[in-house]
């Protein structure tokens, strides 16, 4: 007995203890003398000891071996009044002159503690599953639904237990549920998280037989019943809806632009030749004068200007399909064939702070981006003399390029207004058609990245700073 890992206790038919293990002993803190020959609610709760002796004598009047307080929690009670969870067992036992008991006690604190821990982490996932954006259903090897949450209730238009122990084809569009079965088989054989059904488009089906376009995203979960698959499934018909108007948006656009510039650069090729005309013609003639030459003049530059203009919407137009054949870009050069094509006042001063060396990207559109920002800082400064920094940082998939100017700097309020199309930093400005900083946003979001300037009121200087995707990241650096 006193070998044994469990407390051991020995009770007569009077509620005596006989006999106590070492284990016992250490269980509730007591010494052997302290023990023997006691009435055993002793080791009982204070508000467990008036019912005790009842409980003895009806054990005692039908004994068998059985487990004490079964389907309720039971509690003992040590020398210094602490109670704690026990697991108890009977053993009746017959001796000459007395019936007597062996009960085994065994302290059980460490699963109630792990079993509250287990049903606190259940409460917490339940809770983290309902309070989900996007629908959760989870589905077993046999592919019948264990878990849904209220998204998917809502989503597909079924109460939750007429989901729970069906099968997960009864969400999809009839026309997918024959090789379904098969995929789940193949997915359980190679369990990995990743997006169901990459490069096609997916469908599911509601409870009233109507389709809808959905993104699933596939984890395996190990539990203590076998293997499980939680899926998230959103409704992306909005989105379906957006890339469709997109689309066609810049179909229009594109329509638009080069019929415009069909439609439109001819004619204003013949009059800018016939304005070119009527200046020679004047010129030659005795009774030409200054003020007709300034308007034949005012009026050639503003055909030129709309000449432009056509061009810079073209430019625009292909910006969202431009060429992205990824090569190698040594980006020292690619700085230096920018500087040399754009006219720089006497006193303007270059700097160059490249700390990458060889990027792999799509080289057109990056230099149409820098060309677009040296531009624009040049032409918009307000000075004769001024500072142009050009930077490049390689912050492993993106590239950072920053093209900054010690000019007058551009309102906060001004700054998001600029990337639109025809927009200027303010109304005073006439040396632009307001569409190069819009063609350098389009090229940069069309290609994974993303364009921002920063500049603040009452201090000079604008800094435009553009992300580029590095196609081969960590690699030809210094």
């Amino acid at each position: 007995m006193d070998a044994a890992p469990t407390g051991i206790v020995m009770v007569n038919s009077l509620g005596k203890m006989m006999l106590v293990n070492r284990h016992l002993l250490g269980l509730f803190g007591y010494a052997e003398s302290e023990l023997i020959g006691q009435p055993v609610e002793m080791l009982l709760p204070q508000h467990m000891r008036a019912t005790h002796p009842g409980m003895l004598r009806a054990f005692f009047n039908s004994p068998s071996i059985r487990a004490m307080g079964a389907g309720r929690d039971l509690y003992a009670c040590r020398y210094d009044g602490s109670e704690f969870p026990v697991e108890i067992g009977l053993t009746p036992i017959e001796s000459e002159g007395d019936r007597l008991v062996l009960a085994t006690i065994v302290d059980i604190t460490e699963r109630k503690n792990a079993e509250k821990l287990r049903a606190r982490s259940r409460d917490q996932f339940n809770a983290v599953v309902e309070a989900a954006p996007a629908g959760i259903v989870m589905v077993d090897e046999n592919c019948r639904i264990t878990l849904v949450n209220c998204q998917i209730e809502r989503l597909f238009g079924y109460a939750r237990q007429d989901m729970v122990g069906q099968q997960i084809d009864m969400l999809l569009p009839v026309r997918m549920r024959i090789d379904h079965p098969e995929k789940v088989r193949q997915f359980f054989g190679n369990p990995a998280s990743r997006a169901m059904g990459a490069g096609r488009d997916l469908y599911a089906a509601r409870s009233d037989g109507s389709e809808f376009p959905v993104e699933i995203g596939l984890n395996p979960i190990d539990l203590q019943d076998g293997r499980q698959v939680l899926a998230t499934i959103v409704d992306i018909t909005e989105r379906k809806k957006a890339e469709i108007r997109l689309l066609r948006a810049n179909e229009g656009l594109e329509q638009f632009v080069y019929v415009a510039s069909h439609d439109l650069r001819s004619p204003l090729r013949g009059i800018a030749d016939l304005l070119e005309w009527i200046k020679e013609d004047i010129q030659d003639s005795p009774v030409a004068n200054d003020k007709a030459l300034s308007n034949l003049a005012r009026a050639t530059l503003r055909v030129a200007r709309l000449e432009s203009l056509i061009a810079d919407l073209l430019s625009y137009a292909r910006a969202g399909s431009a060429d992205a054949e990824i090569s190698r870009i040594d980006l020292a050069s690619l700085i230096s064939q920018v500087l040399e094509l754009q006219p720089l006042r006497a006193g303007f001063e270059i700097r160059r702070e490249l700390a990458a060396g060889v990027i792999h990207a799509a080289r057109t559109p990056i230099e149409t981006v820098l060309r677009n920002l040296v531009s624009n800082a040049v032409k918009h400064h307000d000075r004769e003399e001024g500072v142009l920094t050009l930077a490049v940082r390689d912050n492993g998939k993106f590239i950072e390029f920053s093209v900054s100017d010690d000019g007058p700097g551009i309102p906060e309020h001004a700054q998001q207004r600029i990337f639109k199309l025809f927009q200027t930093a303010s109304s005073s400005e006439r040396q632009g058609s307001g569409v190069g900083l819009a063609v350098s946003k389009r090229l940069t979001e069309s290609h994974g990245g993303w364009i921002v300037v920063e500049s603040r009121d009452g201090q000079r200087g604008t800094t435009f700073r553009f992300y580029w995707p590095n196609a081969q990241p960590n690699q030809d650096r210094g």
